[in-house]
């Protein structure tokens, strides 16, 4: 029986070994801490559970006539309860998952002692696991300079938002990509006033230009205010913090949020061990099925740089413990992966989204094209196809408004089947639904 380790007890470690137990292998995972990883007590889980509270925060304040709701209020306390109770509760879930397909967990920090063979570290106490395969899937950590760091008070990051007990008067969020922009819309959403510095390549850069202009423009419109320059360094005062730019401007507020990035977490893994170097660019190079140049050790998800996020990552794990076990599994497609920023309004993008002058063309819907945004006030949405003009497959996606992730699912698995416009134009969706606006868009072209 085939032995795999896999080392990580986040979304792509769990994922990664149940893929691999379906197979004629015995699996055993390390987790450093409770499963679920950094992503579910740290990181993603407690954002998403700020995100949700302030959406329902913000649906029962734009309530429809007829229907009246009293004062709306969001108790950071109780809102830190949630995140301890969906944290449990899901790492319950993981921890089952990895019970019923029979993988083994072990608790520690594991490092390789030789291609084959893993220590694995657990306070005083430590033993030698030997693997005919292994996945890494250990995640990532956050890159602070030394000019601008934490210090979980009035500087804070991701990975705070599980301690954030109170809410301040203003704050200065540092960072344009999609965990920048979303604590920053959480916040101006939840009454904090927001000055939010994005660096120089703008609001959301890895995106569709007109997505991010729609976010910027949303943005302004409910009261924060965007630089887009580069910041110098953020530092603690007496009375709150003051972040200065590259222009020589200095911004006061009471508190500061980091999202400047994050990097690969292998420094710990011994790789030198296992015959493997790291690039210049902090990650291990990998084929399309994970698997690194010493053939039998794989990296996932954020491990192997970005873009990180969640839904690769699972993909990732699942192509790499099917192919770790001898099972069969199709080549890591990145352009079926849904990239998603849950701000107001939502944006997400799918597949090819730019270039390719002549040979793409693109068409837009409205959100207006469904009765359901009518009935629920959420007529600004729009959603773009982007498709082959030669044989009109479908290529890419972009959707901006309430529940833009959701819409482009279709989009994702058309571009998996080599759907073409003419393919979803025949389909109707529910109505009234706001999915309607993607096959609502393929008819619209001629």
């Amino acid at each position: 029986m085939k032995q795999i380790v896999v080392i990580g007890g986040g979304p792509a470690g769990v994922e990664a070994a149940v893929a691999a137990a379906k197979g004629h292998s015995q699996v055993t995972l390390i987790s450093e801490g409770p499963i679920g990883g950094r992503t579910g007590w740290d990181s993603l889980l407690p954002s998403k559970v700020w995100l949700h509270a302030a959406e329902l925060a913000g649906v029962a304040e734009h309530t429809a006539e007829g229907v009246a709701i009293g004062a709306v209020h969001v108790t950071p306390t109780e809102v830190l309860n949630r995140i301890k109770q969906v944290a449990q509760r899901w790492s319950e879930r993981e921890a089952q998952r990895l019970q019923a397909a029979g993988v083994k967990v072990v608790h520690g920090v594991a490092a390789f002692h030789s291609p084959h063979e893993l220590i694995v570290r657990n306070d005083d106490s430590q033993q030698t696991l030997t693997a005919d395969a292994v996945i890494i899937a250990t995640g990532s950590v956050p890159r602070f300079p030394p000019t601008m760091k934490p210090d979980g008070q009035r500087i804070i990051a991701p990975r705070f938002a599980s301690h954030l007990n109170t809410l301040p008067p203003d704050m200065i969020v540092i960072g344009g990509g999609p965990t920048g922009s979303e604590f920053a819309s959480l916040f101006s959403r939840l009454g904090v006033k927001v000055t939010w510095i994005v660096g120089a390549p703008g609001v959301l850069p890895m995106f569709d230009p007109a997505a991010g202009a729609a976010l910027a423009a949303a943005m302004t419109a409910h009261g924060a205010t965007i630089h887009q320059v580069d910041v110098e360094r953020a530092e603690r005062t007496e009375g709150g913090v003051v972040v200065t730019t590259a222009d020589g401007a200095t911004h006061t507020a009471a508190m500061a949020f980091l999202a400047i990035g994050r990097v690969p977490d292998l420094s710990r893994l011994n790789l030198a061990a296992a015959g493997l170097e790291v690039g210049a660019n902090g990650q291990l190079a990998v084929d399309n099925y994970g698997r690194t140049v010493a053939g039998h050790i794989f990296v996932v998800g954020d491990a192997a740089g970005g873009p990180m996020l969640a839904n690769r990552a699972l993909a990732q794990a699942w192509i790499a413990g099917r192919t770790a076990a001898e099972l069969s599994a199709p080549g890591y497609c990145p352009h079926t992966v849904v990239s998603a920023v849950y701000t107001v309004p939502e944006i997400a993008q799918v597949g090819i989204v730019s270039g390719g002058e002549g040979e793409l063309q693109r068409v837009r819907a409205s959100y207006t094209a469904s009765l359901k945004a009518y009935l629920s006030d959420e007529t600004e949405g729009w959603v773009e196809l982007i498709y082959d003009a030669v044989n009109r497959q479908i290529r890419g996606g972009i959707a901006v408004g309430t529940h833009a992730a959701d819409m482009l699912a279709p989009v994702a698995l058309a571009i998996q089947t080599g759907a073409t416009i003419a393919d979803l134009a025949a389909v109707f969706a529910a109505y009234p639904t706001l999915s309607e606006v993607v096959f609502a868009a393929a008819r619209a072209v001629k």
